[in-house]
C-alpha cells in the first residue's frame, strides 16, 4: 500500500507530537504550516519539511497527500474551508484533531446520508434523530482520533455485543497540551455515546473555564461552537426509554486518557487505551486484556503523549489505506445537536434537549 506524503497545519507546540505520530504511522512529512505569525519556517525546518506560506493555494493544487490539521485556527476564517471541500471532491483524505465544523449552524448538509450502519455489526441503540430538512451532514475532515474507531473499541466489538442491552454508558476523555481542545474531547465522547445509545432526550452540563479565565472574577461560559473551547466539562444525559449516559472531558488534565464504561444486562465492560476488562453481574472477571507496553512505551521517550500519539497514528494509517472499506461516517448533525445542547445547558444552568438545537438549525 503506497503511503501518501503528509501535509501538516499545526500550532508550533504540536510539532514533536505530530513528528511522533507520523513516524509511528510510517508517513513522511512533506509540507508544514502554522497559523502562528512568523513561525512557519522555524516549524518546517524542525520537521524537515517544506514550509506552507499559502495554505489555500497549496490545498487547491494538492495531490496524493494526506492533509492533517492539528488546529483549525486560520482555516475557516481565511476561506480554506472551500479549498478543503475541493480536496474532498478530488478524493484526498483530510484528518483533523478538531471537529469540522464545530457547530450545527455550520453544517453543510446533503453529502453523507444518515450513517445507519454502525460499521462493526453491533446491536446498538436507535439511530439518532435528524430534524426535517437536515441529513447527517458533511464533515470537512475525518476527526482523529475517534474513540469509536480506536483499536481498543474495535478489539472489544465481540465483548460489547455479548454484554447485551446497555443501560448506561460513561466516557472520560482527558488530554494535555497539544493533544486537542476541550471541544475535541466533548465531540469524541458524544459521538461514541450516540453510536451506542442513540440521541439523548436531555443533556445537563456544567463547564469550568481555564484558570486564566476564572481569574477575571466572572464565571466564564462557553459559546455556541466547539471551536477553541478549552477547560473542563461534565454532562449527564437522559434518554426517553430510561437509559443514561455521562461525559467527563478536559483539555487541561496534563496527560491523555480515554476510559469507556458500559453497563448492560451481562455486567460491565471498561475499555481503556490499552485494552478492556469485563466483569459479570456476580462480580467475576469474565475477560481482561491489557497491553500496557503497547500504550506506555518508553518512559524516557514517549510519556506523557504515548497513548495519544498511538491513537492518532492508528487512525492516520487507516485513512491512508485506500484498499480498506471506509468506516461508517459520523452522524454529524445528531452529534453536533447533542454537543450544542451541552453547551447551551452550561450557559442556562438547565437541562437542554438536542431537539432545541435541531430546531434552531432548521430555522436558519
Amino acid at each position: 500500500m503506497p503511503v501518501p506524503a503528509t501535509l501538516l497545519w499545526i500550532e508550533p507546540e504540536q510539532a514533536e507530537f505530530f513528528r511522533a505520530a507520523c513516524d509511528a504511522a510510517g508517513m513522511a512529512i512533506a509540507h508544514v504550516g502554522t497559523p502562528a505569525a512568523g513561525k512557519t519556517r522555524e516549524v518546517a525546518e524542525l520537521l524537515g519539511a517544506e514550509p506552507i506560506d499559502d495554505l489555500r493555494a497549496l490545498l487547491a493544487r494538492a495531490d496524493n497527500v494526506l492533509i492533517v490539521l492539528g488546529t483549525t485556527a486560520g482555516v475557516d476564517a481565511s476561506g480554506e474551508s472551500e479549498s478543503l471541500l475541493g480536496c474532498v471532491d478530488r478524493g484526498l483524505s483530510i484528518a483533523s484533531l478538531e471537529p469540522l465544523p464545530g457547530s450545527i449552524l455550520d453544517v453543510r448538509v446533503g453529502a453523507f446520508g444518515t450513517g445507519e450502519e454502525d460499521g462493526m455489526g453491533l446491536s446498538l441503540g436507535p439511530e439518532p434523530a435528524v430534524a426535517p430538512g437536515l441529513d447527517a451532514g458533511e464533515e470537512l475532515a475525518s476527526f482523529v482520533p475517534l474513540a469509536r474507531l480506536s483499536r481498543s473499541v474495535r478489539d472489544a466489538a465481540e465483548v460489547i455485543t455479548q454484554l447485551g442491552a446497555l443501560r448506561m454508558v460513561s466516557m472520560q476523555a482527558l488530554s494535555g497540551p497539544g493533544q486537542g481542545s476541550l471541544g475535541a474531547r466533548v465531540y469524541d465522547s458524544m459521538e461514541l455515546v450516540l453510536w451506542l445509545l442513540g440521541q439523548p432526550d436531555r443533556v445537563d452540563a456544567a463547564y469550568v473555564a481555564p484558570p486564566v479565565a476564572r481569574g477575571r472574577g466572572v464565571h466564564q461560559l462557553p459559546g455556541e461552537s466547539l471551536r477553541g473551547l478549552e477547560g473542563d466539562l461534565c454532562a449527564n444525559m437522559r434518554f426517553a426509554d430510561g437509559r443514561a449516559a455521562s461525559v467527563v472531558a478536559s483539555s487541561l488534565a496534563g496527560r491523555w486518557s480515554r476510559t469507556i464504561t458500559l453497563v448492560g444486562e451481562n455486567g460491565r465492560v471498561r475499555i481503556y487505551d490499552d485494552g478492556l476488562e469485563w466483569i459479570g453481574p456476580d462480580g467475576r472477571i469474565i475477560d481482561a486484556t491489557r497491553d500496557t507496553a503497547r500504550v506506555r512505551g518508553s518512559a524516557a521517550t514517549e510519556q506523557p503523549i504515548g497513548p495519544a500519539v498511538r491513537a492518532v497514528a492508528d487512525q492516520l494509517t487507516r485513512l491512508a489505506d485506500t484498499d480498506r472499506a471506509p468506516d461508517a461516517p459520523t452522524n454529524l448533525t445528531a452529534v453536533l445537536a447533542a454537543t450544542g445542547a451541552a453547551l447551551l445547558s452550561a450557559r442556562t444552568g438547565e437541562g437542554e434537549s438536542p431537539d432545541t438545537i435541531l430546531r434552531m438549525a432548521r430555522a436558519g
